[in-house]
C-alpha cells in the first residue's frame, strides 16, 4: 500500500516523536487526563481498536491495565516502534500493530463485532475527512454497546487564536476556521480538517448515539506551543487544574484546542 503524504510526513518523525512530544511536560498533563476519562469507559479485560496509534503510548497503558488492543497506523514506522516498546514492557502479547489507513475505511476487512469499543487519540481522525465511511466501518466491528471514544483538533481554539492574534500571526489565529488547512511537517505537507463536534457526530452515522462530549485543552496550548509553557511547571499546574475542572461543562467543547467525543453502537432492533 502506498502512503498519503501524512503518512509520509509521520515515517518522518517517528524516532524522535516521544523526545519531541510525548514525553513534554504539557502533553504528559494532558495524557494522564485522558486516560482518566478512558479508564472509567474501558475496563481490564476489554478487546479495543486504535485508530493512529503513534508511537503505541495509550496502548501500552491500556494493555498494562490487562485490556488488548490491535494498533493501528499509517505509518509502519510507527507501528515498529510500538511493537518494540510493548515487548520492553513486557505487554507485547496483548498489543498487535496492523496498518490502516483512515481514507480507505470503506476498503477494512476488520472482523465483524470483535471489539468492544475503539478509541483514537490527539488528532488522527483530523488527518482524513472520510469520517461516514469510518463510522460504518466501525458499526460493522464494534459489538452493540461498546463506545467509540474519539479526540479531534477542534475548529475553533480560544487559546490558539488569542495567542496567536496577541503576537500579530493572524494567518495561524484563525487557520482552523474555515475547517481545512495545510500542515507540514518537515518538508512533506498534507491537507488537515477541522470538524465541529456536531459536524463529526452527524456524518458519523446513525449507527451510533452521542455519550459524551468534553473539551481537552481548554486552558493548557496546542503542541506548536508545548515549550513555551514547560519553562514554567508554577503556572502549568494551575492551568492543569483550571483544566480537569473546566472540561466536563457544556461549551468547553466548542471553545477548547480538541474536543472528546464518545459515541455508542446503537443495537439494530
Amino acid at each position: 500500500m502506498s502512503l498519503p503524504e501524512s503518512g509520509l510526513a509521520f515515517e518522518r518523525i517517528a524516532t524522535t516523536y516521544d523526545a519531541d512530544l510525548t514525553d513534554s511536560p504539557v502533553s504528559r498533563l494532558l495524557r494522564a487526563q485522558l486516560w482518566a476519562w478512558l479508564a472509567a469507559l474501558f475496563p481490564p479485560g476489554n478487546y479495543l481498536l486504535e485508530l493512529g496509534c503513534g508511537t503505541g503510548e495509550d496502548a501500552i497503558w491500556f494493555a498494562q491495565r490487562g485490556v488488548r488492543v490491535l494498533a493501528t497506523d499509517i505509518s509502519p514506522q510507527m507501528l515498529a516502534i510500538t511493537a518494540q516498546k510493548a515487548a520492553q514492557h513486557g505487554v507485547g502479547h496483548l498489543v498487535q500493530v496492523q496498518l490502516l489507513d483512515l481514507d480507505r475505511a470503506e476498503a477494512w476487512q476488520l472482523p465483524e463485532r470483535a471489539f468492544d469499543g475503539v478509541y483514537s487519540n490527539y488528532g488522527a481522525l483530523n488527518c482524513t475527512a472520510n469520517w461516514s465511511a469510518l463510522g460504518a466501518a466501525l458499526a460493522h466491528a464494534v459489538r452493540y454497546g461498546g463506545c467509540a471514544a474519539f479526540t479531534l483538533i477542534s475548529r475553533f481554539s480560544l487559546i490558539e487564536t488569542c495567542w496567536h492574534a496577541a503576537h500579530g500571526n493572524w494567518r495561524v489565529a484563525f487557520r482552523r476556521w474555515r475547517g481545512k488547512a495545510s500542515a507540514r511537517i518537515g518538508a512533506i505537507s498534507f491537507p488537515i480538517y477541522y470538524p465541529t463536534a456536531r459536524q463529526f457526530r452527524r456524518a458519523f452515522g446513525a449507527a451510533w448515539r452521542l455519550r459524551k462530549l468534553r473539551g481537552w485543552g481548554i486552558f493548557l496550548p496546542p503542541s506548536d506551543l508545548y515549550g513555551a509553557l514547560a519553562r514554567h511547571p508554577r503556572l502549568l499546574r494551575l492551568l492543569g487544574a483550571a483544566e480537569r475542572l473546566a472540561a466536563p461543562l457544556a461549551l468547553s467543547a466548542y471553545l477548547a484546542d480538541q474536543f472528546w467525543i464518545v459515541l455508542e453502537r446503537r443495537c439494530e432492533f
